[in-house]
């Protein structure tokens, strides 16, 4: 190796042996900072809230057991809304059939695309985290298609869950918990392996899998406490679309938890791996060790 690239190298490895010093909360806040993770979080639920919102009301519409049976009707019912509060919620969103009219493949589309954003701004926010490359090529869009697609799921299976035991007794939390955290741990294994560019062995996808599931479950069952508080201060002050501005004050805490999570798992895996694999990894395989 030529003395400049050994002068990186060794420059490199020492900025990691600094990075072990410090700890891995203070790691996290730093790295979090140092990638603009409140601007990353902003983009990331600004889009989040215009696809999956739209995309999720059509849904209803479409699949609704019944034409009568509005989705303001079913959000009431489950955050136990009352009073002035819940006659805005139900007013905040239109009948299904006037839905349906406006509703087509195109429209359905053109949200659709903005999941690519979402997906996009999410994985630009793994590989800062963990000073890997992008993915280039078809490889980006495809993945992220494939993502996003999970992340519609997992919103509606766990808005699905939390409905039964807001309709049939407190008691059942005991039975639904434990599903949505294996589905929480599911995603947040998944999810790394499908936007991070760097391949990792499972030991280093279960750290950040279970911050992943402790904190998107503790957001799960958080969204059934607040949000009621929050459609009653936001329906007083604003009416109808104080209740969307809500539901997206709720998405950019989401996504803030969401970059935290990724750049905690990022710290956590830098300080646990070898140098001599985090160096690898944030020298994309350029640097090769010195001959001692």
């Amino acid at each position: 190796m030529d003395p400049e690239r050994a002068a990186s190298w060794r420059s490199r490895r020492d900025q990691i042996i600094a990075h072990r010093a410090v700890s891995i909360p203070t790691l996290t806040v730093q790295r979090f900072f140092a990638i603009e993770g409140l601007r990353k979080a902003q983009l990331l639920a600004f889009n989040l809230f215009i696809c999956v919102v739209p995309m999720t009301i059509i849904t209803f519409a479409a699949i609704a057991p019944s034409r009568r049976l509005a989705l303001g009707r079913v959000i009431v019912e489950q955050f136990q809304l009352h009073g002035e509060t819940a006659r805005v919620v139900e007013q905040a969103f239109p009948a299904n059939q006037s839905i349906l009219k406006v509703a087509s493949i195109i429209v359905f589309a053109s949200f659709a695309i903005s999941g690519f954003d979402v997906a996009s701004i999410f994985e630009k926010t793994f590989a800062e985290a963990w000073g890997v490359p992008a993915f280039k090529g078809w490889r980006g869009p495809a993945r992220g298609a494939l993502w996003f697609v999970l992340v519609v799921a997992t919103f509606g299976i766990s808005q699905f869950i939390q409905a039964i035991p807001s309709r049939h007794g407190r008691i059942l939390y005991a039975a639904v918990v434990p599903v949505i955290l294996l589905m929480n741990y599911m995603f947040w294994l998944v999810t790394p392996r499908l936007l991070l560019d760097k391949r990792l062995d499972p030991p280093d996808l279960r750290p950040g899998a279970v911050m992943g599931m402790i904190a998107s479950t503790v957001l799960w069952r958080l969204s059934a406490i607040i949000l009621p508080s929050w459609f009653d201060w936001y329906g007083r002050g604003f009416g109808a679309i104080g209740i969307a501005l809500a539901m997206l004050s709720w998405t950019y805490v989401v996504s803030i938890v969401w970059v935290v999570i990724v750049v905690a798992a990022a710290a956590y895996w830098e300080r646990t791996a070898t140098v001599e694999e985090v160096l690898a990894a944030t020298d994309h395989g350029e640097l090769e060790v010195p001959a001692s």
